[in-house]
């Protein structure tokens, strides 16, 4: 698992390589740390993460931007509420 700050209140968590749960608690676990409004991409390779991954974080309160398929991975486009 990689994570970056990308730019001003942007970041990129990569949870590639491994599957659920482990990019959804990631990528809940990461979302705590940052401002609100704070955008995070989160990338996966794993197909129930496109789902379960989306589902956590709305049902905390966050906005899901997008969840586009990029050749054999996702990107799953978060705001923080």
């Amino acid at each position: 698992m990689k994570f970056m700050k990308v730019s001003n209140d942007r970041y990129m968590l990569d949870a590639r390589g491994y599957a659920c749960p482990y990019p959804q608690v990631f990528t809940l676990k990461v979302i705590k740390e940052l401002k609100e409004n704070s955008i995070i991409e989160v990338l996966v390779d794993n197909p129930a993460s496109c789902d379960n991954v989306p589902a956590a974080v709305r049902k905390l309160g966050h906005e899901v931007l997008e969840v586009n398929q990029e050749g054999n991975y996702w990107r799953i486009v978060v705001r923080k509420r």
